[in-house]
Order: structure tokens, then C-alpha cells, then sequence
């Protein structure tokens, strides 16, 4: 099922660019996902021009949830997403309902858009859902986007 740019709720995601932040693409990611971090560490470490979307779905437990709601509720959610994925420093901030409502409704689209694993990753005009790519592989999927 497509998920195009015009239709990303931005709002529920928060974003990492990298360099102009040109190209888009949005990632459904759980904190304790090894092929959510890698894509971090060693997809994206790689990229430039690029803004990422991310959009908190926790699917592998109860620390998941926690964890994505603290990132969420954290004073800069890409950059303890960031210290979570790159050096395993644990997200600090207080929990807040509005952040339990966004990884409900993120959940919700991911259910609608039949997303079965993470990362999920999609481009600006809807295709996707991707898994874990090298960042060569990422950057001839955007180009040819």
C-alpha cells in the first residue's frame, strides 16, 4: 500500500536531517529493533541531504513502548533517538499521555498500511514499505523516486 509524502502525518513523527535534507523518507522504527539501530549506525551515518521522519512503533514489548515515549517526551527526540541507536545512552524525560497517543495512533497507521516488520521504510512518493537497506541501496531507491 503506497504512503506518499502529502499524507505522512508529520505530527505524530519527529525528524532527523542530514545536510540540506532535500530528499524525504519516513521509517517506522522500534528502540529496541538491531536493524532499526543499524540502519542509524550504518545506513544513515552515510547519507546527506536527506530528512528523515521518523514515526515511533513500538512492536517487540512493553520496554518498546516505554522507551519510544520517552524519546518522544525527551527535549529533542532525534537526538536521544540518535544517543539511543549510536552509543546505547537510555532516553530520559517524563512520560505524557500525548506522547502514549502518538505511538497509538502510529501503531494504528502502521496496522492500516499492513506494515508487519521494522524498520518500515517508505519514500516521498508512497513506495515502500522497505527493510533495512545499505545506504547505496537507500540512495538508488530515492534516485530513481
Amino acid at each position: 500500500m503506497k504512503f506518499e509524502e502529502k499524507n505522512w502525518p508529520v505530527e505524530q513523527a519527529f525528524t532527523t536531517k542530514l545536510g540540506k535534507g532535500e530528499y524525504k523518507i519516513a521509517v517506522f522504527a522500534d528502540p529496541n529493533c538491531g536493524w532499526c539501530k543499524r540502519l542509524v549506525e550504518e545506513t544513515l551515518s552515510k547519507m546527506s541531504n536527506l530528512t528523515v521522519y521518523w514515526f515511533m512503533y513500538p512492536v517487540l514489548g512493553e520496554d518498546s513502548v516505554v522507551k519510544a515515549a520517552t524519546i518522544l517526551s525527551s527535549r529533542s527526540p532525534s537526538k536521544a533517538w540518535e544517543d539511543w541507536c549510536m552509543n546505547e545512552k537510555a532516553p530520559t524525560g517524563m512520560l505524557k499521555a500525548s506522547d502514549m497517543k502518538i505511538i497509538q495512533d502510529n501503531s494504528t497507521l502502521a496496522e492500516n498500511l499492513k506494515i508487519e516488520t521494522v524498520p518500515a521504510i517508505y519514500l516521498s512518493d508512497g513506495n515502500g514499505p522497505y527493510g533495512f537497506m545499505t545506504a547505496m541501496e537507500l540512495i538508488e531507491k530515492i534516485e530513481h523516486c
